[in-house]
């Protein structure tokens, strides 16, 4: 038997750019459901997306932030999302504060979700992230 999965909080688009097992989404979805913060699987797999997609916006704020001084921005727009983008970040950074950066905004965004703080409660992953 085949079935669709209808996602309600996120669009198929978002889906395919934003679900990543090996990313911070993975391990706040998955502190939520350990938390019983989610209440179905669907839930589950929205806030993986939902604080992945929160992850890369934190995560270019903060890096325009820290290479702007060194007149950096530009460039790393133009190579951002590929192996030079990274390698831009960690020779103007260095790779101690671009691991910082990279904690750093990780833990941000599961302040910013409120997981395992007793806050959400079975919870949809709308209740977890400001959608607006």
């Amino acid at each position: 038997m085949r079935r669709t999965l209808k996602l309600r909080l996120i669009t198929a688009a978002q889906f395919e750019q934003f679900f990543l097992l090996d990313s911070p989404g993975y391990f706040i979805a998955r502190d939520a459901m350990n938390a019983g913060e989610t209440a179905t699987a669907t839930d589950a797999l929205e806030v993986l997306c939902l604080a992945n997609e929160l992850y890369e916006s934190e995560l270019l704020n903060r890096l325009i932030v820290e290479l702007a001084p060194y007149g950096k921005v530009e460039e790393y727009a133009e190579k951002r999302g590929t192996d030079e983008g990274a390698d831009l970040i960690v020779e103007v950074l260095g790779k101690e504060k671009a691991l910082r950066i990279l904690q750093d905004v990780a833990n941000e965004v599961k302040r910013q979700s409120k997981v395992g703080t007793g806050e959400n409660d079975k919870v949809k992953a709308s209740d977890l992230f400001d959608l607006e």
